[in-house]
């Protein structure tokens, strides 16, 4: 029997359609786990990294809150799954390329032609991948 350590993610974007990706994520993929997530309001990364269920348990137990320099930056983090805003795309994606991160994002890629090849073809040039889908079109239910 082969044990599989998980992918490391680090979530940026900390806005309503994280949670379904928290919920997917958790517990239906053995190959990935989100250990860190980011925002550009720090207070929102916390609430999401700290939050409690009815019974006051951690909702995400192994999910650290962590600044936007530093998701970037930690050695443990193999994937930014990128939840921000549309004209944020690009940024937040060529940050984590150039910090030797995959890059996973919600709809669209990028918001001009330019700007998605220009990811792309950092991805290449670094030996990385990136991709792009809503996760209610390839969400876990769908993928089954």
């Amino acid at each position: 029997m082969s044990t599989t350590v998980p992918t490391k993610i680090g979530l940026v974007g900390c806005g309503n359609i994280s949670g379904i990706y928290f919920a997917n994520l958790t517990g239906n993929f053995k190959g990935a786990e989100i250990v860190a997530c980011a925002d550009l309001d720090p207070a929102r990364a916390e609430a999401v990294a700290n939050a409690k269920n009815e019974n006051g348990e951690p909702v995400h137990p192994n999910v650290n809150a962590m600044a936007l320099d530093d998701i970037y930056k930690d050695p443990d983090i193999e994937i930014i799954l990128n939840l921000t805003i549309p004209i944020a795309h690009h940024p937040v994606g060529m940050l984590a390329l150039q910090n030797g991160k995959h890059v996973y994002g919600e709809k669209p890629f990028a918001v001009s032609r330019e700007q998605g090849r220009e990811l792309l073809d950092t991805a290449a040039a670094n030996g990385l991948r990136t991709g792009s889908a809503a996760d209610t079109f390839l969400g876990a239910g769908i993928q089954t």
